[in-house]
């Protein structure tokens, strides 16, 4: 496992969404692609140097994880859902995502689990913009073991919080080498027009606050 990496943290103020002339407001559902160029095969993901702080190319992580396919309007249970492969080349080969909002959790974290309250709401009004959120699940319930998250803390963790993001394991730790896990939650923002991470943090943090400022940086 790597050290704890010393990140140079970025607060940024809220960006107000309505226009500053004639009462024109920002436009809510942006579907211009993201990458340029064709599209209808995949391109393949930047070939690094990886980092693991702000400004660096994220590593095209895999998870097994569970996403609903209705995203913020998703209605449904998870453990209905069958696990599935997730990695963040997927999200780079998708013309339609701008961002990805990633945070690593536990399930007996009490920071991971607050900040979880403003997730609906963030998702709806951003994920027509472009973000997807996914939530990168390390260790499950019980903090005294250490134990990874298996697939019924994540159906668990769904239901608790009443999410529709995706929710993933993390099979071969790779978030543990962008903070300790006694630091989290851990959230990232990641750009995937060249998978660099625009945003990094850890402790609970005000979601709506920064993806206002990242979703409206030049």
């Amino acid at each position: 496992m790597r050290s704890t990496i010393s990140m140079k943290l970025s607060v940024f103020a809220a960006v107000g969404l309505l226009g500053a002339c004639g009462g024109s407001t920002a436009k809510l559902v942006d579907t211009t692609m993201n990458q340029t160029g064709d599209k209808s095969s995949a391109q393949k993901y930047p070939t690094g140097p990886f980092g693991y702080a702000q400004g660096s190319i994220i590593e095209n992580i895999s998870f097994l994880g569970k996403v609903d396919p209705a995203g913020a309007s998703g209605t449904g249970n998870y453990s209905s859902l069958a696990l599935q492969t997730v990695s963040l080349g997927d999200f780079y080969n998708d013309a339609t995502v701008k961002f990805v909002m990633m945070s690593g959790v536990a399930g007996w974290c009490g920071p991971c689990n607050q900040e979880q309250s403003q997730v609906p709401a963030a998702q709806k009004t951003y994920e027509p913009m472009g973000v997807k959120f996914f939530e990168a699940m390390i260790q499950g319930y019980d903090e005294s073991t250490g134990i990874p998250a298996t697939e019924a803390d994540l159906d668990k963790w769904q239901q608790l919080h009443k999410l529709h993001v995706g929710i993933g394991m993390d099979p071969e730790d790779k978030i543990h080498a962008y903070a300790d896990i006694a630091a989290f939650p851990l959230n990232m923002v990641v750009r995937t027009s060249d998978m660099k991470i625009v945003f990094m943090q850890t402790g609970e943090v005000d979601v709506a606050t920064i993806l206002a400022d990242v979703v409206s940086a030049p």
